[in-house]
């Protein structure tokens, strides 16, 4: 239990500090009124606007943020850490892939795992000579599930969202073979043919 003292000395300190704030005027009046309780801030909800007839509210396919990646390291990680030392591999030096200029639009406004997938069978496909392949270049490649994971850093449910997605947007085309799936670009030559695959 505090002693009388300790409660007349809180007092004194008490009166002492409203005095202080009563006669700001000695240093221009520039104290704030901290005794005075703020008013409390009342938030509005916002109001639902309701776009007009014929207008959607939002893109069809909305892009959503990053899932969380795997835990374990990868070769990934690697490789990152070597252009952040090293800077970028020059083509003449490290090879490169080709890749149509309007990969810019899936960059910007899809998923972060399609963009993964497709880049990966781009890489696996155009990125591989073929003497016997159209414009000299792999058409199809019989990539696991596993291949995905691995070399995108996802995990087998992201992979194969990815997958079903790519191909229902016609990024892809997918076609069964020897017990697994085999993936290919989806060229604008080959709108007419009907090879979409299965999603």
């Amino acid at each position: 239990m505090p002693s009388k003292h300790t409660s007349s000395r809180e007092q004194r300190e008490q009166v002492a500090l409203q005095k202080l704030f009563e006669q700001r005027s000695h240093i221009g009046g520039r104290l704030p009124q901290i005794l005075e309780p703020t008013p409390p801030v009342h938030h509005m909800p916002k109001p639902v606007e309701v776009p007009p007839e014929g207008q959607q509210t939002e893109p069809e396919t909305p892009r959503r943020g990053r899932g969380a990646r795997m835990e374990k390291k990868t070769g990934l990680h690697v490789v990152l850490q070597g252009i952040k030392v090293n800077g970028f591999p020059h083509p003449a030096n490290g090879g490169f892939i080709m890749v149509p200029r309007v990969m810019n639009a899936l960059l910007s406004l899809e998923r972060v795992a399609v963009i993964q997938v497709v880049f990966e069978i781009c890489a696996q496909t155009v990125g591989w000579e073929d003497k016997h392949g159209k414009h000299g270049r792999r058409e199809w490649v019989r990539l696991s599930i596993r291949h995905f994971e691995i070399a995108c850093g996802m995990k087998a449910s992201q992979v194969v969202d990815a997958l079903r997605r790519a191909v229902q947007q016609g990024y892809i085309r997918r076609r069964p073979r020897a017990g697994g799936n085999e993936y290919a670009i989806r060229w604008a030559e080959d709108a007419d043919e009907q090879g979409r695959g299965t999603p």
